[in-house]
């Protein structure tokens, strides 16, 4: 929960009720914010989330909760791609991380390597990487858009499931690095592919220093971010922007993504199904995404 002067932002809940406040986050992601005054108790809740702002937008109004004054908007305080993109009051932008080009460049060369293993050895031939069983698709988030080089069955179920934005298809890696700055990466492939060979290979890849860091949300999919990032660092940027202290934050999450939040926030929350390091970092352990664990959050910590 977050704090903030008692006239300064009222939003409708889902519920119906209206509240002064600032940001908490919703869905299996959430942080809240709280400030207990002689007058109310003071809540917001605010969206924390892998996802790129136009994909949370499109989710979230999937369910009826996009618009001003409900969980998310253009106007609305956030945090998104797993805590590289940061917006305050108002929406306005606070943060912008982005990735070295040659740790671009180096993502999309592997993933042509591992195409060109595969015909290869549909032909009888090899490849120099530890090959993949299943196929790799890689797409660059650029902020609200995405780019890749091959729109694969993959990328468009992204978009379709998952909301994020239809990559556009670069003819070369020289001209999606000569386009905006890239912000993250996102492969997918089979989930044994992306423990066995993806992860193991990047980990390598990318010691500290290199720039660059993998984070794992969900067990298809692998991501390149920042070093240093994570929702926690967004969390701290947010925090600053609307004048409150971690004390006054409670985070809810379940993947080890959401880890370093809920272990700094006031009040560290872990959903039912969550990973075993979140469940570890966390102050106490809810019901699931399946079930009804964020409202369980909100009434034991909050009202």
């Amino acid at each position: 929960a977050v704090t903030m002067p008692a006239a300064a932002h009222t939003i409708s809940t889902p519920t119906g009720h209206s509240a002064n406040c600032l940001p908490t986050a919703a869905g299996a992601d959430q942080f809240h914010t709280s400030k207990a005054t002689s007058a109310a108790f003071l809540t917001l809740e605010l969206l924390h989330t892998g996802k790129a702002r136009p994909a949370a937008m499109k989710a979230a109004e999937a369910v009826g909760l996009h618009g001003d004054g409900l969980l998310v908007s253009r106007k609305s305080p956030g945090i998104f791609l797993q805590g590289l993109a940061v917006h305050g009051r108002g929406g306005r932008q606070l943060s912008d991380a982005e990735l070295p080009r040659s740790v671009v460049a180096s993502a999309f060369e592997y993933t042509q390597r591992q195409a060109a293993s595969s015909a290869a050895r549909r032909d009888g031939g090899g490849g120099g990487d530890a090959m993949l069983a299943s196929r790799l698709s890689c797409v660059a988030f650029l902020g609200d858009e995405c780019v890749t080089l091959s729109l694969t069955e993959e990328l468009q179920e992204l978009h379709g499931r998952y909301y994020e934005p239809l990559a556009a298809e670069a003819p070369s890696i020289e001209a999606l690095l000569s386009g905006p700055r890239v912000k993250k990466l996102l492969f997918i492939a089979g989930a044994d592919d992306v423990t066995n060979v993806l992860l193991p290979h990047w980990a390598q890849q990318l010691p500290p220093g290199s720039g660059a860091a993998v984070m794992q949300a969900v067990p298809t999919m692998l991501e390149v971010v920042p070093e240093g990032i994570n929702k926690w660092v967004g969390a701290v940027t947010l925090l600053a922007d609307l004048g409150l202290r971690r004390e006054a934050l409670m985070a809810v999450g379940d993947g080890g993504n959401d880890l370093e939040l809920v272990a700094n926030a006031g009040i560290g929350i872990a959903m039912g199904n969550a990973v075993a390091p979140v469940k570890a970092a966390a102050a106490a352990v809810v019901d699931g995404h399946d079930g009804d664990g964020i409202a369980e959050a909100f009434e034991r910590f909050v009202l």
